[in-house]
């Protein structure tokens, strides 16, 4: 603030208290002249003492040092107030985040607080938000092409939210929205279905046209909660369901969405802890020769045996280990235990292991595969791995590798649960196989339809045409082995021939199978 912007009153004031201050010294001196009436000795006193006269002109002196002061005050408080813009900036900016000038996690806290202080008996929705693809922009394109996105996907945010919506990025590729006009759940799901398809839409960043797509987590937001954590907690575990469903999609919280999401999570850290406490291991089911019965191999199926729940299905674990990554562990050991068991029995008798897409990540599971041969001592053409055609979503030139080497190996390679996946013709005749294995599903339907029937005709025709062997599994009754050996389909499995076993029961299975088909001895 300049001297001169200074309000003259001010001035005026500070400058007669300076003035009033100054004249105490002189007033002192004049009190006992006045009081004795002698003003001829003063005068003479006075013009002879020099600290007398600096005394008398103290009143202009302070009377400037008021003025002065007025100045010094007004220049502090400019500072002050300059001081407390620069804190309120810097609070502003800790609200917010840099790269798409939406408010971020701390700015949602404080938002969630206000709005549930209110007390209302709704407070609107929140939407927890969560990008498909983005670490493969990323990781593809760079992170300057995943910023260009994230700025994009704000702007469609801002518009397909829609006024009075409150926007916030909570980190990486995490958005939130509150939506205080959406009290019912109809309104909220609309703009959850505008946001899906507002990001759904190609994006067209300076790096190249990428496609995103989000999975939205949902829950209406009331007076019942009682501090932020439990609308947050509602919504982040519908978007737990919301990213389990393939594609753009959303979830809203209710109390059953809750206990499931719940259970899966609880499996979920029971994986780990199940694996190392022992509770899974491997029961075998025959695969036979249709024409004579011969037992050709068996297939290591992994089980769960849960101290709580019980036996809990392949169904419902797998997905979660393939989720958490813990497959690649417990698929090794599957494949170790597979070998050690499968040399035991006679030869030339071989073991199949199923092995999920996710396990040829790991750059060490062909060693790891061979290391297991050589450390069992059994021979490669008695294993078989098994996959199915989830692995053509993985990375199928990293697949092919892969499985070439276990084959130039010795190592035989089958396709699992043909038929309900999405296989082309083109993905089969790159693929290095030697066994096709035609799912369950197609045996118990195959002696109902015609369609059925032609169905099975037409996957063996096609396993033939590719010379590769057929298996069809699922066989439960003499007609469908009948039908089976019609159709010229070498091998066979299910429960007509036996249910999965124990190692020690397949062994025992498999040598009573031998001895049954040993020739008598001659009289």
């Amino acid at each position: 603030m300049m001297l001169s912007e200074i309000p003259f009153g001010r001035r005026l004031r500070y400058s007669l208290a300076g003035f009033a201050g100054g004249a105490v010294a002189p007033a002192a001196m004049l009190l006992p002249v006045v009081a004795s009436g002698n003003f001829g000795a003063f005068s003479t006193d006075l013009l002879g003492h020099w600290s007398a006269l600096g005394a008398l002109a103290l009143p202009l002196v302070g009377a400037a040092i008021g003025w002065r002061i007025a100045a010094w005050e007004a220049i502090l408080h400019d500072r002050i107030l300059r001081l407390e813009g620069g804190t309120q900036e810097l609070e502003a900016a800790s609200r917010v985040d840099r790269l798409t000038g939406l408010g971020n996690r701390q700015a949602l806290n404080d938002t969630l607080a206000t709005l549930l202080k209110a007390g209302k008996a709704c407070s609107g929705t929140l939407l927890l938000i969560d990008l498909d693809r983005f670490k493969y922009v990323n990781d593809t394109l760079g992170h300057e092409a995943g910023d260009g996105l994230l700025l994009a996907v704000a702007n469609r945010l801002r518009e397909a939210a829609g006024e009075g919506a409150l926007l916030f990025r909570l980190g990486a590729d995490e958005f939130a929205v509150i939506l205080p006009q959406a009290q019912r759940r109809p309104v909220a799901e609309f703009v959850c279905l505008e946001i899906e398809h507002a990001l759904a839409q190609p994006f067209e960043l300076a790096h190249g046209r990428v496609m995103a797509g989000a999975s939205i987590g949902a829950t209406l937001m009331s007076s019942a909660d009682r501090d932020v954590a439990a609308p947050k907690q509602r919504a982040d575990l519908a978007l737990y369901r919301a990213k389990e469903i393939f594609g753009p999609s959303h979830a809203f919280y209710d109390e059953a969405l809750a206990r499931e999401v719940l259970e899966g999570l609880e499996l979920e850290r029971d994986l780990s802890r199940g694996f190392v406490d022992g509770e899974f291991y491997l029961e075998y089911q025959p695969i036979v020769g249709v024409e004579n019965g011969d037992v050709r191999s068996l297939e290591a199926l992994l089980r769960w045996r849960h101290p709580k729940r019980g036996l809990v299905t392949p169904d419902v674990f797998i997905p979660l280990a393939e989720k958490t990554g813990i497959i690649q562990v417990i698929g090794k050991w599957v494949v170790q235990q597979a070998c050690a068991a499968a040399v035991t029995w006679p030869a030339p008798t071989g073991v199949s292991v199923n092995v999920s897409g996710d396990q040829f990540k790991d750059p060490n599971f062909v060693a790891h595969v061979l290391d297991c041969l050589v450390e069992t001592g059994l021979a490669p053409e008695r294993l078989t791995i098994e996959v199915t055609e989830a692995v053509f979503s993985v990375d199928i030139d990293l697949v092919c590798r892969s499985l070439a080497e276990l084959r130039a190996s010795g190592v035989r390679v089958a396709l699992d649960d043909f038929g309900t996946g999405f296989s082309s013709i083109n993905n089969l005749r790159l693929f290095p196989l030697d066994e096709l294995k035609i799912d369950r599903s197609f045996a118990g339907q195959m002696l109902e339809t015609s369609q059925g029937a032609k169905l099975v005709d037409l996957m063996h025709k096609l396993s033939e045409t590719f010379q590769i062997r057929t298996t069809i599994e699922g066989i439960e009754t003499k007609n469908q082995l009948d039908f089976v050996k019609l159709l010229g389909i070498g091998e066979a499995q299910g429960f007509l021939f036996s249910k999965p076993v124990g190692a020690a029961e397949a062994l025992n299975y498999l040598e009573a199978r031998l001895r049954q088909s040993e020739p008598l001895p001659s009289a």
